[in-house]
């Protein structure tokens, strides 16, 4: 699950833009093909399994990120700092070819998802329990990265339907809320817009603290499937 370590790899040259509140850089901008887009780095999950394979792709007549892969398992972040209540707004687009009918984030063993946007956000880690706190130490001491003090996943599952919210079984600070269910809409572009402040006090029943990055996340190690998937770009606004 997201231990996030992030490694520095070249992206590709980005074109001048209006940056967004939240300053996401936007993969429509990119001015190449078949590199990182600009501002995002990897971040993996597992050493011992193969990435995911990120790369900026024309599509459809859009610029836009192309992830792929057999057993993989990493994702790619985009630092921020974004205040939740000030811009609460998240919006983005997917398409998700490879739906595993297996797949549920509900249990470990099926926890693969063709397609995820993920938001992790600041707090006090002072207030984590004595079980969090543990798990948090493991991750930093296997990684050498410090998880987030809460992090939110919104997901496309095969199973649970759309609204379910579902809490990581390792840690009470990850959640899952599954926006997309099935396989109805594989294969299509679909947008989505989300309150992300609402969202946050639903899954954790708290207010939220700073966004401090927002994050793609396509993963097929437990299921060993191919999955192949295109995000759109993902941006924070008031």
């Amino acid at each position: 699950m997201p231990a996030l370590l992030a490694l520095g790899l070249a992206g590709c040259a980005s074109a001048p833009q209006a940056q967004s509140e939240a300053a996401v850089s936007q993969f429509s901008t990119c001015q190449q093909v078949d590199c990182l887009p600009p501002g995002w780095e990897p971040y993996v999950l597992r050493r011992d399994l193969p990435r995911t394979d990120y790369r900026m792709v024309d599509f459809e007549g859009q610029r836009v990120l192309h992830a792929s892969g057999v057993g993989a398992s990493s994702g790619l972040r985009c630092a921020v700092q974004a205040d939740a209540h000030a811009t609460p707004w998240l919006r983005w687009g997917w398409r998700a070819d490879d739906v595993p009918a297996g797949a549920c984030v509900s249990r470990s063993e099926t926890d693969d998802s063709p397609a995820r946007v993920v938001l992790a956000f600041d707090g006090d880690l002072a207030e984590l329990s004595p079980r969090d706190r543990t798990f948090f130490e493991l991750v930093e001491l296997v990684t050498g990265q410090r998880l987030p003090y809460a992090t939110l996943m919104y997901v496309w599952d095969a199973q649970l339907p759309i609204g379910s919210v579902v809490h990581y079984a390792r840690t009470s600070r990850i959640r899952y809320l599954v926006v997309e269910s099935g396989t109805d809409r594989q294969g299509r572009w679909t947008t989505y817009e989300r309150n992300v402040q609402a969202d946050f006090r639903r899954a954790f029943g708290e207010e939220p603290g700073a966004i401090q990055s927002v994050g793609v996340l396509s993963d097929s190690d437990d299921l060993k499937q191919d999955i192949r998937a295109w995000y759109g770009d993902v941006v924070l606004g008031a």
